[in-house]
C-alpha cells in the first residue's frame, strides 16, 4: 500500500480538477437569461460630498435610471449583449459564432446604495464618462 506524506492533502488531484471545472463554469454557463446583474461600485468622500462611481461600460446612458428615495440611491437599467458583428462592420452578421467564454454581464441590472443621512438629495448630480457613471451627493451643512 503506498504511503502518503502528511504534507500531501487528501484528494489533492481531485480538488485541483474541481477548481479548474469551477473556473470554467464562471463563464458562459452560469448566465441565466432574465437574471438581474449587479454593477460594481466605488464610494468616495470629500469634504463637501460623497461620490459614487458605477462601472456601466457599454450601457447606453439613456437606459440608466437613477432614483433617490429616503436614504437609498437605486440604479436600474440594461446593457445590450455585444455581438461579434459590431466589432467589424464588414463582417457577415449571419455568421455563426461559437461562444467559449462570456463573463461580461448583459441584460437588466439593479443596484441599491445606502446613503448617509447628511446627503442633500435635491442637489444630486450625475454624469456618464467613459463607461463610468459618476454620481455626486452633496453633503448638508
Amino acid at each position: 500500500m503506498p504511503q502518503v506524506a502528511a504534507s500531501d492533502p487528501p484528494f489533492k488531484n481531485v480538488s485541483s480538477q474541481i477548481n479548474k471545472f469551477l473556473e470554467w463554469q464562471k463563464g458562459y454557463y452560469n448566465f441565466y437569461p432574465g437574471e438581474v446583474w449587479t454593477p460594481s461600485v466605488n464610494l468616495y468622500e470629500t469634504d463637501g460630498s460623497y461620490l459614487v462611481c458605477v462601472d456601466l461600460a457599454g450601457v447606453d446612458k439613456e437606459k440608466i435610471d437613477i432614483e433617490v428615495s429616503g436614504n437609498k440611491l437605486t440604479l436600474r437599467g440594461a446593457r445590450a449583449i455585444q455581438s461579434v458583428a459590431e466589432m467589424d462592420s464588414s463582417e457577415n452578421p449571419s455568421k455563426r459564432v461559437k461562444v467559449h467564454l462570456m463573463e461580461i454581464d448583459h441584460g437588466p441590472f439593479a443596484r441599491d446604495v445606502e446613503l448617509p443621512h447628511n446627503v442633500h438629495s435635491e442637489k444630486i448630480h450625475a454624469r456618464y464618462l467613459n463607461g463610468m457613471l459618476w454620481i455626486e451627493l452633496p453633503k448638508r451643512n
